[in-house]
């Protein structure tokens, strides 16, 4: 009997408890939460439906406690309400006083708050985070938004046992006959007697145009997924799914510009909005040689390849060749003689060029020292591997006895030499095997012949002075500033540039919340695309706000998995947010090759310096399992510049200038520089840094050459420059560049060492 009355007992209590969570059983809710999305996006929903919607459902609920959250990539407002016969008035005036703007994170919803159900008003569209609800509270997604992600809302409404409230679609009564309400009692207000204010859509988002075409990109072999596809003379872009399916905002008559790596680009005219396919074919390897004759001759510049002298015009790759009258006069080592000569290398522990470093590899543990080519004969190659004993000395090589040096570097320069080659190839000549050239004219493309520096330059002006910040600047403090940025967006709603100006000009006022709002704006209205997304994350890490820039890089590993870039960028945010172990995980992970299919080879000497810092600045918070010991070793540098930027096709060059006047240039050209533009493609990096060692003590110039032309999506740059690197008194300080606003040659900053 006592086993009887104890199994009912506990038989009570479960369909009790189940009752109370039950969303079709609970009627008269003690509490409710409404989650109410501000982001920009939201501006195109019918407010009005949806406050006719919650003054017909307060009518019905009468007495409730509502907690009311409004969130983009932010919480805006956090405020609790007591509903009493239905008098609404306070919650609705707030609610009618929001100001849509910023970008939504769909984490600001995931939070347990006792309510016994809650309310969602989104769009469900996604651009950085996956919008996913909590199951443990029943949660009704109301929506009045036609473009929105309908299927997505439907999904995560069910899953949490509420309904999707489509007020798009259906009547208001519809809408509340879904609802956890007595269906015998519902009464419907007239709204024709309703003091409900109507709205005036006054935050300045316009209604996007309706209207997508749709197509297949495919290649000769089949589809491409992956190519770029951008609306010609917009902004708008996208990129073809695993199908090669793609989906973009356009209409009849636009015309679309389709890339892929490795095919020619193709510009097609919109005829149909479905059913568009796109073949694209690929680039000839084989190039028609062009020669232009003019007034007099040219004389050809010939440079030493390991194959023979060749004709530099006809190579597709840069080297750097070093003439006798360039080397140190007087010096006793080969090491000595070229000391200042080969900007972005170290020579080693012993100082010595066999263990110069020129490039990376696809590993960070494998030798990165270059081989040595004397007079065509391989010299045995030293190794940088850790627990090797190769370290020969080079000091056997008389300088006096050097006719030219080239250095080869990219995998197109090297490739003669397979594997040996990998980390560069010094080519040396000696007199004895020139004394039978009749002239010699060695290649330099990087530094050191006719290399006086006599310009005298401006600085970049980075201060905003336009319009719009001027007739911000006359307004009387902050809110009447915001009301009329909030005015102004209505006519610069598809200029990226306006969004991050007025952000500029907020952070400057002290503002660095409202400021990362403003600019995250700029992915609420443009096609989520990797340039786009980079810009963007310069920006956000100028302001300090790392967690819009974690999530952005957290996107680009989804959208990016192959590209390398897309991983060291992560693991460097991960520390800057206090993650170590998440940043060397990432670093492990790519000494131990466990990315697949993604190829490290031009960042590796990037991510060997960085992983380096990252252990020595944060030591103690780090589980070391299976760090080498090299990287528990610190380094000495006078100054560590790195570049980064977000477009690798952009045409731009960065000259260096010592306290002597001698400077020293780096190309990102398609004409100086074409193989590594065709590495960071093939591998999806856009990454460079500058090691200045045992440098001149004095001033450095770092000048920077755009010629950015009619570019639609930002050309940006990031300049960093690091002062006792991996130090506990390290020091950073990094510039953003948007290079379609610059002409021409600036100085970009001056180093003091």
């Amino acid at each position: 009997m006592f086993k009887k009355t104890f199994l009912f007992v506990v038989c009570f209590v479960i369909f009790h408890n189940t009752l109370a969570n039950s969303n079709y059983l609970n009627p008269n809710p003690a509490k409710i939460t409404i989650y109410w999305d501000s982001s920009l996006s939201m501006n195109e929903k019918n407010l009005d439906k949806e406050i006719d919607f919650l003054d017909n459902y307060f009518n019905n609920v009468t007495d409730v406690v509502v907690e009311f959250i409004s969130f983009s990539n932010t919480i805006g407002i956090e405020k609790t309400f007591q509903i009493s016969k239905s008098d609404w008035s306070s919650l609705k005036q707030v609610i009618l006083d929001i100001s849509y703007d910023g970008l939504t994170f769909f984490e600001n919803t995931d939070r347990i708050n006792g309510s016994d159900i809650n309310f969602l008003f989104t769009d469900g569209i996604e651009v950085l985070d996956k919008f996913k609800i909590r199951k443990e509270i029943p949660t009704y997604i109301v929506n009045s938004n036609k473009n929105a992600d309908h299927v997505l809302l439907k999904e995560q409404s069910s899953k949490s046992k509420g309904n999707y409230i489509d007020l798009s679609d259906i009547s208001i009564l519809e809408g509340l006959n879904l609802l956890d309400l007595d269906q015998t009692k519902i009464t419907l207000i007239d709204q024709s007697k309703s003091s409900n204010i109507k709205l005036e859509n006054n935050n300045g988002y316009e209604q996007r145009k309706e209207g997508f075409v749709t197509g297949v990109v495919y290649g000769v072999e089949g589809v491409l997924s992956g190519a770029e596809i951008m609306v010609d003379g917009s902004t708008i872009g996208t990129i073809t799914n695993e199908k090669g399916e793609f989906n973009i905002e356009a209409k009849l008559g636009d015309i679309l510009e389709i890339r892929f790596l490795g095919m020619q680009t193709k510009k097609v005219i919109i005829e149909n909005l479905t059913d568009n396919d796109i073949l694209l074919l690929n680039k000839s390897s084989d190039l028609d040689e062009v020669v232009v004759k003019g007034i007099g001759s040219v004389e050809e510049e010939k440079v030493n390849t390991g194959y023979g002298k060749v004709d530099s015009k006809k190579l597709g790759y840069t080297v750097t060749t070093i003439d006798e009258d360039d080397l140190t006069q007087d010096a006793l080592t080969i090491s000595d003689a070229t000391r200042g000569k080969m900007l972005a290398t170290t020579q080693g522990q012993n100082d010595d060029i066999s263990q110069a470093i020129f490039r990376g590899v696809n590993s960070i543990l494998m030798n990165q020292y270059p081989l040595i080519v004397i007079d065509g004969s391989p010299m045995q190659r030293n190794s940088s591997v850790t627990g090797t004993n190769t370290n020969k000395m080079t000091d056997y090589i008389n300088p006096d006895n050097v006719a030219n040096i080239t250095i080869l570097r990219g995998l197109a320069a090297t490739n003669r030499y397979g594997s040996e080659g990998n980390g560069g190839v010094i080519l040396i000549t000696s007199k004895n095997a020139a004394s039978g050239v009749e002239s010699k004219k060695p290649y330099d493309r990087a530094l050191v012949r006719d290399n006086d520096y006599s310009e005298n330059l401006t600085v970049i002006n980075t201060s905003i002075n336009n319009k719009y910040i001027n007739e911000l600047k006359k307004q009387k403090g902050i809110e009447e500033q915001y009301k009329l940025y909030l005015n102004q967006r209505k006519k610069y709603l598809s200029d990226y540039l306006y969004f991050a100006n007025v952000s500029d000009y907020f952070a400057q006022l002290g503002y660095r919340e409202l400021s990362s709002k403003i600019l995250s704006n700029i992915l609420e209205v443009k096609s989520v695309e990797r340039r786009i997304l980079k810009y963007v994350a310069f920006k956000a890490e100028e302001k300090k706000d790392y967690l819009l820039v974690e999530k952005i890089y957290k996107k680009i590993v989804e959208l990016k998995p192959k590209e390398a870039q897309s991983y060291r960028d992560l693991a460097l945010i991960y520390e800057k947010t206090g993650k170590y172990n998440k940043a060397l995980n990432i670093y492990l992970n790519i000494q131990n090759d466990k990315f697949v299919d993604v190829d490290f080879l031009g960042l590796s000497k990037n991510i060997k310096s960085e992983m380096r810092r990252l252990i020595l600045k944060h030591k103690k918070d780090l589980i070391l399992t299976g760090v080498p010991a090299e990287y528990f070793n610190h380094v000495s540098y006078d100054a560590r510049i790195v570049f980064d930027y977000n477009d690798r096709d952009a045409d731009f060059e960065f000259q260096f200038v010592n306290p002597q006047k001698k400077f020293f240039t780096w190309s990102h050209t398609k004409e100086m520089n074409a193989t590594r533009i065709d590495e960071e493609k093939t591998q999806g990096f856009n990454t460079e840094e500058f090691l200045l060692i045992s440098a001149e003590k004095g001033e450095w110039l770092i000048n920077i050459e755009s010629n950015i032309k009619n570019q639609k999506t930002p050309v940006v740059v990031k300049y960093t420059v690091f002062k006792n690197f991996a130090k506990a008194n390290e020091t950073s300080e990094s510039k953003v560049l948007l290079l379609n606003n610059i002409k021409g040659k600036h100085t970009l900053g001056k180093i003091r060492i």
